[in-house]
Parts: structure tokens; C-alpha cells; sequence
């Protein structure tokens, strides 16, 4: 059961200038009278917006924590066991460092919170 979820911040932002390239070229073809290319933009704004609201979250669980990290080419979800952490720290007001079998950064809204959420889970 997914106790809690924190959005990551880095997927955030690339989501969202993703939607408005979308929205802005869409925009531009559909002044343009390409219709086809219009509905191909707007398409693809949807399916940003779906990244943008369901996507990339942070979880908790009651024994472990899903991040995002970035693997090869790809930002894939990787989850960590809470006995494999043995500390957090905090670098800015959005970015943590996870310290466990390997360092792992991770960046939320707030990071205050985060690491709160995580002492709460750990007692």
C-alpha cells in the first residue's frame, strides 16, 4: 500500500516545457491550416499532461521508498529498502542525497517534508 507520494521536481519541469512545445506548435499549425499536424501536437500535449499529473512520483512505502533516477538514457523508478538507508541529506530546498548501498539523489517540491515523512516512517 503506497502510504505516500512526492512529485519529483527535475520531471516536473521537463514535463511541462514539453507540454507548452506541444501546445505552442500545435497552436502554430493550426493558424497555418495544417490540421493534421495540429492534431498530432495536441495529441502529444495530452500525453505530457498525463506524464505532467500521474508520472514521476516519489513513493512510500511502509518498508521502502520508490525514486526516480536517471539509468542509461532513461528516468526509471528504482526502489529502495528503508533497513539499506542509512542516511539522508539534504543539499537545497529540492535536492536529498540517499545514502544507502549507493548514493542516490532525488529532488521533490520540498525536501523538509520529505525527509520528516521518512523519520515519521522510520519509528
Amino acid at each position: 500500500m503506497i502510504l505516500r507520494r512526492f512529485k519529483d521536481y527535475r520531471m516536473f519541469w521537463v514535463c511541462l516545457i514539453i507540454l507548452m512545445i506541444f501546445v505552442g506548435i500545435g497552436t502554430y499549425a493550426l493558424l497555418n491550416k495544417l490540421i493534421m499536424q495540429a492534431v498530432g501536437c495536441f495529441l502529444l500535449s495530452f500525453t505530457a499532461v498525463f506524464l505532467l499529473t500521474v508520472r514521476y512520483k516519489n513513493m512510500f512505502f511502509e518498508d521502502a521508498m520508490i525514486i526516480y533516477e536517471w539509468k542509461v538514457a532513461a528516468m526509471l523508478p528504482t526502489a529502495i529498502d528503508f533497513k539499506d538507508i542509512t542516511s539522508l541529506e539534504r543539499k537545497s530546498k529540492h535536492h536529498l542525497i540517499v545514502h544507502h548501498t549507493k548514493n542516490s539523489h532525488v529532488y521533490v517540491f520540498n525536501s523538509d517534508d520529505f525527509i520528516e515523512y521518512y523519520h515519521s516512517l522510520k519509528k
